[in-house]
């Protein structure tokens, strides 16, 4: 077998790449969606010229040709995403689920946690106080049977970072509009006392009114100066939070701080979690070697693919530090990946995050996911070949876009 063509498409929000083979056995993956990002089509051409005649089924020979020439977002996203095209075509052509090439499963169903932004379904879609934010994680655990929940916190909270300046919660207005994304966060503001209150109150709130029904985790991200992040994460102690993530750094941040990290996390009881624009194993290294944090969060879309994250997955586990891998972009695609690799995982995995389809269309224009997969915030390991999804080619074919007409051809 040998690849003959790599293609993409933009369908709904994430790009999408069909890795072609001779024998007509095909493999899909979506690229993390990104909408800042989304003309990630010349990557996938880079790549495209180094696998062409690779047998894909030699997944990890294909991915010594284009992993070494990767790197941090966004490049180590179209990575990612060939690497799970391949264990799909393999996976296909074996005759058997990818968690089978991983190793075998050692769990038949995974825990996934639910991050609120999409928040439509819920009785406060805007939520932007700690009261409504409270009222939607009790809402998740009654609807869906999630029983962990992230909040946005900090400049993670779009409400807090655009008032921030304003409302005197630090000392200089460094965000750029929208905030969130593209920042030296280690060298940002300091937060006033007031700031700084505001975001213990903010946590305290939530956890009185929800109580110990539901693990909530915080997101920080883009991160907090280092010394503000750590009197938080102290702060927070007596409310037992899940973990508080990317305190430091966040997404698109091209290095892992781990320093840093370990400063707060040798003099703190909270669990810090970081990882999820970490691209490859020997970025991980220094942060899990030192048990700079807790928990780590490898977005397999990110990090270099699924077999990339079983590896850091198994050195965490050396090492003490808990897996609570990332995915809310990564759509049905990567949610069948995470639900791979995640069922071989060792007992330090904690939970994945649950990605969103988006737009939801994307549901009716694929097949395979079994109409019970998930349950009381689980999903259960299906066995289907290779990722086990693929699409409903008439239904999906009206979303291509004109320039995208031969996607499926």
């Amino acid at each position: 077998m040998k690849i003959i063509d790599i293609k993409s498409a933009l369908i709904g929000y994430n790009l999408t790449l069909r890795i072609v083979t001779d024998k007509g056995v095909d493999g899909y993956a979506q690229v993390e969606e990104n909408r800042s990002f989304l003309n990630l089509k010349p990557v996938v051409e880079f790549y495209k010229n180094m696998l062409i005649g690779c047998d894909p089924t030699d997944v990890e020979n294909c991915m010594r040709r284009i992993r070494r020439v990767g790197a941090f977002k966004p490049w180590g996203k179209v990575v990612s995403t060939i690497e799970m095209a391949l264990w799909d075509i393999a996976g296909k052509e074996a005759g058997v689920p990818v968690y089978k090439l991983l190793g075998g499963k050692v769990r038949d169903k995974v825990r996934v946690y639910c991050s609120m932004y999409a928040t439509d379904k819920l009785p406060y879609p805007k939520a932007t106080t700690p009261e409504e934010r409270a009222e939607n994680i009790l809402a998740l655990n009654e609807m869906a049977g999630f029983t962990i929940v992230k909040s946005p916190v900090a400049f993670h909270n779009q409400s807090f970072a655009r008032k921030a300046d304003e409302l005197g919660f630090a000392y200089d207005s460094y965000l750029p509009d929208p905030p969130a994304r593209h920042m030296d966060n280690a060298n940002g503001s300091m937060l006033t006392e007031k700031g700084l209150n505001y975001l213990i109150n903010y946590v305290a709130t939530i956890k009185e009114r929800v109580g110990d029904k539901v693990g909530i985790a915080f997101d920080c991200g883009p991160g907090l100066y280092p010394n503000d992040a750590y009197k938080f994460a102290k702060a927070v102690e007596p409310y037992n939070v899940m973990w508080l993530e990317d305190l430091i750094t966040g997404d698109y941040t091209p290095y892992n701080m781990a320093k840093s990290y370990r400063d707060i996390t040798i003099h703190t009881t909270t669990n810090i979690h970081t990882g999820e624009q970490i691209y490859l194993r020997q970025n991980y290294k220094e942060l899990i070697e030192t048990e700079a944090v807790n928990v780590v969060g490898p977005d397999p879309a990110d990090v270099g693919g699924i077999a990339e994250l079983k590896w850091i997955a198994e050195y965490a586990n050396l090492h003490g530090i808990h897996m609570a891998p990332h995915g809310i972009f990564d759509g049905v695609f990567g949610m069948a990946a995470l639900m791979h690799v995640t069922a071989t995982m060792p007992n330090n995995f904690i939970a994945f995050e649950f990605p969103e389809a988006h737009p939801e269309w994307w549901y009716d224009i694929v097949d395979g996911i079994p109409n019970d997969y998930f349950k009381d915030g689980h999903v259960k390991v299906w066995d289907k070949p290779g990722l086990g999804v693929e699409f409903i080619i008439p239904k999906a074919e009206k979303y291509l876009l004109p320039e995208d007409k031969d996607f499926f051809l």
